[in-house]
């Protein structure tokens, strides 16, 4: 009898985390953006409620960008605070972009994306252009290397594309508030694979 009040109570905390996380993306997000750009500190139920929304994007975000969630995920820890964190991948080198320009970059060239535009889950770079955008690729003698800063901008929105009519809005300087705040941490991340 306990364990199911346990249980019951475990899912009706989920249900309301839920219910609360859409009713911040979808609304409550503005709000908070608004008193931000008013110069106005944010209320504890608000900073639950980022990094609440943050968690679930993290959630969501592993099936479209493994990269970005783990980025994302990192900056949740102090000790990554303005480290930079080199990690083995060659994930980047998939992407168009990358393998054009790769393999006589010596010197590093910045690679942006339209975020209107490669966000949305249609675009084949969503997956590199969640992770790094904007980054900066270039090579040595042995290793090809893509570096991004793992930051929110202090008032930029993303725009994510879930379908041709649909998108969902996230501001990201609410994120930059939790930066400011030491809830989140930014970092640079260096990712690096052998040259092919």
């Amino acid at each position: 009898m306990k364990r199911k009040k346990i249980l019951f109570a475990l899912i009706a905390l989920l249900a309301l985390l839920f219910v609360n996380g859409c009713y911040y993306v979808f609304h409550g997000q503005n709000l908070s953006a608004e008193k931000l750009r008013q110069g106005k500190e944010l209320s504890l139920y608000e900073v639950g409620s980022i990094y609440t929304m943050h968690l679930a994007m993290c959630a969501v975000g592993w099936i479209y960008s493994p990269e970005a969630t783990s980025e994302t995920i990192r900056m949740s820890f102090k000790k990554n605070r303005d480290k930079v964190i080199k990690k083995e991948s060659d994930f980047f080198l998939k992407f168009p972009i990358i393998r054009d320009r790769y393999k006589s970059q010596y010197s590093r060239k910045r690679i942006a994306f339209n975020g209107d535009k490669t966000y949305s889950l249609r675009d084949g770079d969503h997956r590199l252009a969640l992770a790094v955008n904007p980054g900066y690729l270039w090579r040595d003698s042995e290793n090809v290397y893509l570096e991004a800063h793992v930051h929110y901008p202090i008032c930029y929105d993303t725009h994510i594309g879930i379908t041709d009519k649909f998108r969902i809005t996230i501001h990201e300087s609410l994120f930059h508030y939790l930066e400011k705040k030491a809830i989140m941490h930014p970092y640079t991340i260096i990712y690096y694979t052998k040259i092919r």
